[in-house]
């Protein structure tokens, strides 16, 4: 009726969304398979069949994604394939359907209504601040079938206070369908995988290169530029075990990738200011990187990262302050090279402040090994509690997934850079962070 081909496991996939008796439903399959939009051929297949046959009881689909984007890729799929089927389009309930037009604009709303009285709503699972009233968006709602997408960047208290309970009173009757990358084992999907009530369906790269939803030379390029977690999760399709000293977890990275394409998701209170993040290559392959970001003192949004190129001393501040304005503090680390950057900036009258993130904490000494560790937890927590938003940067992502930290024998925490290599982009961004105000001395103390 669509008009696409599917594969062996595509097909596994419509077939157990139209199968009544599979009530519990999880797919992990690789990255870029079509996961998602085979799973809205089966619901539109679904709504289609009961139309057909003439089924009485109408249902309510209900879509959750972590934030409105990923929320609209399922929606913009059942869109897609509504408008370019004419059967499908009829059964919307909505005069003047066959207009292309009216047809566009009724595909943009939250709710889709269908003229066998089914009903299909999308909703987002953002968290927001509020700990004790996680995604109140959410309340309200109640579902005869439910589909997670993203599941795995969806906090369990989401899915335990609110997602959980939209199933209703007839939850043993209700369809639950969880799509995800299994990015890790700390949330309801893990434990859904591991639950012998839901029906799995997981799919390699194996499979999809035996199928012919990839190549040899894309997946040996993918493996050399992802990191062997990155790999286990996107294309083995298997949780993978994260480090215990991972300074800043991968799931916390995609939270604040996804806040930075949401860019609603991050308040700042007051009047934000520019800050920057100056790191200085020191030599080899290492980047100079400077990080521009706003910030009320208390939340960050990382608004981009640009590397300059010029790598003496003279033409890199020269080139810094083509990009920043006077009135805008720029951090630099001071170490090393940095520090006539750090001058000749101070000489062209910019806020230029000097950070050394090897000399003794500012606080917490007995804690903290240095400046470096200080304000690498302080960005640990940024992440942990949703409160920065970052670009889709995939060295960035990379550099943050692969720190690590220890604790010293005199019980200090201690930063680990990845491979022994400056995490040049991963060290900008940390450099924007003010931990007091005498980080500020142009500024008014946050």
């Amino acid at each position: 009726m669509l008009g696409y081909t599917a594969t062996c496991g595509q097909q596994e996939i419509i077939g157990l969304v139209l199968k009544p008796e599979c009530k519990r439903l999880i797919i992990s399959c690789m990255t870029r398979y079509g996961k998602t939009r085979f799973v809205a051929i089966g619901l539109l297949t679904l709504i289609y069949n009961t139309m057909v046959e003439f089924q009485s009881k109408p249902k309510r689909i209900l879509i959750i994604a972590p934030t409105r984007e990923q929320t609209s890729i399922l929606r913009g799929y059942i869109s897609e394939l509504i408008a370019n089927n004419s059967k499908l389009a009829k059964l919307l309930d909505e005069p003047n359907r066959s207009s292309p037009q009216r047809l566009r604009t009724e595909m943009s709303k939250q709710r889709l209504t269908f003229k066998n009285g089914w009903e299909l709503i999308t909703l987002t699972a953002f968290a927001g601040e509020n700990e004790a009233d996680p995604a109140p968006n959410l309340m309200g709602h109640g579902g005869d079938i439910i589909v997670i997408d993203e599941a795995c960047l969806i906090r369990q208290t989401v899915y335990t206070s609110r997602i959980s309970r939209m199933l209703g009173d007839d939850a043993a009757n209700s369809k639950l369908i969880i799509i995800m990358n299994p990015w890790n084992k700390l949330n309801f999907a893990y434990t859904a995988w591991q639950d012998p009530a839901f029906t799995k369906i997981k799919i390699d790269w194996r499979q999809a290169l035996s199928e012919g939803r990839t190549t040899q030379a894309y997946l040996d390029e993918q493996k050399a530029l992802l990191t062997p977690y990155e790999w286990t999760v996107l294309y083995e399709s298997e949780f993978a075990e994260e480090s215990k000293d991972t300074l800043i977890r991968h799931d916390w990275i995609e939270r604040a990738i996804k806040r930075g394409q949401d860019h609603n998701s991050i308040q700042l209170s007051g009047t934000p200011r520019l800050v920057h993040g100056l790191d200085v290559a020191e030599q080899g392959a290492d980047k100079t990187i400077i990080t521009d970001a706003l910030t009320d003192g208390v939340c960050y949004q990382i608004v981009r990262q640009q590397w300059i190129r010029s790598r003496e001393t003279m033409p890199c501040a020269n080139e810094v302050s083509q990009k920043i304005a006077k009135k805008d503090v720029i951090q630099v680390d001071s170490i090393g090279v940095g520090a006539g950057v750090h001058s000749r900036l101070v000489e062209l009258g910019y806020k230029a402040v000097s950070i050394r993130v090897s000399e003794a904490a500012t606080a917490d000494k007995e804690r903290f090994l240095n400046q470096k560790s200080q304000r690498y937890w302080l960005l640990r927590g940024l992440f942990e509690q949703d409160k920065i938003s970052i670009p889709n940067e995939p060295t960035l992502k990379s550099q943050l997934s692969q720190m690590r930290y220890e604790i010293t024998s005199a019980g200090k925490i201690k930063i680990i850079d990845p491979q022994g290599k400056s995490p040049d982009y991963a060290d900008s961004l940390m450099l924007t962070l003010q931990l007091k105000s005498y980080d500020l001395p142009f500024m008014f103390a946050f």
